[in-house]
């Protein structure tokens, strides 16, 4: 088979979505071939698919004129793809998340009778009013989203709670197939380091303080502090926000704040040092308020670390209470450092959580997940 990935945003800037369609299409690649179109340059190396590049001067015309003052020019979207199907002829374009940009092509790629697939990741289906959250709280974005959607062969949802969301919209269930995003559990197993002597705490995600949940961390380490000594290393985009924080400066002896960890040269994500940073920790401390999904979640289950979290969206579908993490009651920041400190005391608990998460995270592998992907490609295409 041949296919078109088009995710809104790309490596390197890394969040879940960038890295599921990177190692997707990686492992994928072993047996047919991807081309992955961008706009904006990247620098990778060590891969499987090839990347091509959109007319990227035309393309933002096109939008401007089209967003700004709904001067509809994307004929010239569709002479590109015209001429594009007659050289390349996938039989598949698969989109990876969305933007007001990637709907217009899809759009445009239906009107020429090509088969779509689309893969939401959060922000381009999901709305949280409370937090400002998700592209469709903007009319022009929600206004084409809708037509599009109505237009797509088939939607991956990547979690129940995305597979609601397009319940909602009233999409047929029989075109929405449940592909949760994945990790390569070999990369992670075949990775073994003691733990740090100090408890450490992990954090990992992009500074976004309210959605990640940053400001949450103030709140539980004043009743940590106190009580035990403990290291919390938070990783992720633009973390060094934190660092302008008196809180911050004034504990700073218990704080390790990372900037995203860049991968130049492993296939798959995530990066060798950051598998280090999640197999030598303690425990993992989810504070995201919304996740379509959470891949740092998986990443945290395949590395056999109790996981501690608010019931949220994106936790609430991979964490088992007391089986491999723990849910907190909303808000209670003193029973969230005190399930810190259990943890720390309790070296059963690591016994539990590697024994259940042995069998439960191999739904999420990306051999499996590859597979499920694959065959539904075939679906589409015979249908």
């Amino acid at each position: 088979m041949k296919i078109a990935f088009i995710p809104a945003t790309f490596l390197p800037t890394i969040g879940g979505s960038e890295i599921q369609a990177h190692n997707l299409a990686n492992k994928i690649c072993e047996k047919h071939h991807i081309d992955i179109y961008l706009l904006n340059y990247t620098n990778l190396k060590n891969i499987r698919y090839k990347i091509k590049f959109l007319p990227k001067i035309i393309i933002n015309l096109v939008y401007l004129f089209k967003y700004y003052f709904n001067l509809d020019f994307t004929i010239i979207y569709k002479i590109y793809f015209i001429n594009l199907i007659k050289k390349k002829s996938y039989d598949i374009w698969h989109f990876h998340s969305l933007n007001y940009k990637t709907l217009l092509f899809a759009k445009v790629l239906k009107s020429l009778n090509q088969k779509i697939i689309i893969t939401f990741q959060g922000a381009d289906i999901q709305i949280d009013k409370k937090i400002n959250y998700g592209y469709r709280l903007k009319k022009k974005y929600n206004d084409l989203f809708q037509i599009v959607v109505r237009k797509a062969d088939r939607f991956i949802a990547i979690s129940d709670n995305i597979k609601k969301d397009l319940e909602l919209l009233n999409i047929d269930n029989s075109k929405i197939e449940k592909i949760p995003n994945s990790v390569s559990r070999d990369r992670i197993n075949n990775t073994g380091l003691k733990k740090f002597n100090e408890f450490t705490i992990l954090t990992v995600g992009r500074y976004a303080e309210k959605k990640k949940g940053f400001d949450l961390v103030k709140k539980i380490s004043k009743h940590l502090l106190k009580k035990i000594h403990f290291k919390w290393i938070i990783i992720g985009r633009n973390t060094s926000e934190l660092l302008k924080k008196n809180f911050f400066k004034i504990n700073k002896k218990n704080f390790l704040i990372l900037d995203q960890i860049e991968n130049n040269k492993d296939l798959l994500f995530p990066n060798d040092t950051l598998i280090k940073y999640y197999k030598k920790s303690h425990v993992y401390a989810n504070l995201a308020r919304l996740e379509s999904f959470g891949v740092t979640i998986i990443e945290a289950m395949a590395s056999f670390l109790p996981i501690v979290s608010f019931r949220t969206k994106g936790a609430d579908e991979l964490i088992i209470h007391k089986k491999n993490g723990f849910f907190i009651s909303d808000n209670n920041y003193s029973n969230f450092a005190k399930i810190l400190i259990r943890i720390k005391k309790n070296k059963n608990i690591y016994k539990s959580v590697f024994k259940f998460n042995s069998k439960y995270i191999k739904e999420y592998d990306l051999k499996i997940t590859s597979k499920k992907t694959i065959n539904l490609y075939k679906n589409v295409i015979n249908n």
